[in-house]
């Protein structure tokens, strides 16, 4: 069973962000027991080189491989599932529309317009049969803003898309208050996104940036089912501390 039939059935998954473009850090990090894990396209100077590189890096750990991009863009899109993305978190998704001509142009016909190419996602034509016939991507609709917020129950009853996902960051700068998650405005926010998961039957995320167990089961518990669990570069951030800090106040 895929992600994708996972998501449908909003068994929670947990994944994370590749935001250093090299695959033996993604493969390590995949190591630690991920269901997915996305390069990311948004926040990081990532090229299709490198994020290929790690595609194959994580998926020799078992974990799905996924893309953050930076909006809906059917060229990059394609290009990732050419080099053998399982799905795309698009970022900033506000407008139906939008969503449903860029992913069309994920989906090979008669659903969609991809086009049909030999290369990694089908191991260069020995399984192109296959992959066009039964390959269907992942496309998570990132809800950031107040736009998106508004149109999110549109944007959730659309067939193609698979989960939602809280960019809580964007989403506090939207609503006028950048890193804040305590105003009431945020709360309101988020409880729109994840109703509308729920009368649309589908899965939601959020990013949990600490990579505290704690604060990753409490998220479950509160009923998301895709979470990201920080990132390479928090991890080790984390991880390490202040050492400096420590051997400066020694001496004081």
């Amino acid at each position: 069973m895929g992600i994708k039939d996972d998501l449908r059935a909003l068994r929670p998954l947990v994944g994370a962000w590749s935001m250093v473009a090299d695959p033996v850090l993604a493969e390590a990090m995949a190591s630690c027991g991920f269901h997915w894990q996305a390069v990311d396209m948004e926040h990081s100077p990532i090229s299709i080189e490198r994020a290929a590189a790690c595609f194959i890096a994580i998926e020799r750990r078992g974990v799905a491989p996924m893309a953050r991009i930076p909006s809906p863009n059917p060229d990059l899109a394609r290009l990732l599932l050419d080099a053998g993305a399982a799905g795309l978190i698009v970022s900033t998704v506000e407008d139906t529309e939008e969503f449903t001509r860029f992913s069309r142009r994920c989906l090979y016909p008669p659903n969609g317009t991809r086009g049909i190419g030999l290369s990694r996602c089908n191991t260069w034509g020995d399984d192109l049969d296959d992959y066009v016939q039964t390959f269907e991507p992942v496309l998570v609709a990132q809800i950031e803003t107040a736009a998106g917020v508004e149109a999110v129950d549109a944007i959730a009853a659309l067939p193609e898309v698979d989960a939602l996902f809280i960019g809580p960051y964007d989403l506090s700068a939207s609503l006028g208050d950048a890193g804040n998650f305590t105003t009431a405005e945020f709360a309101v926010a988020v409880e729109t996104i994840r109703a509308a998961g729920i009368r649309n039957g589908k899965a939601t995320g959020i990013h949990q940036v600490e990579p505290d167990p704690a604060a990753l089961r409490a998220r479950i518990a509160e009923g998301y089912t895709f979470v990201a669990y920080g990132t390479d570069a928090t991890a080790m951030r984390y991880a390490l501390g202040r050492p400096a800090d420590i051997v400066d106040g020694a001496e004081d």
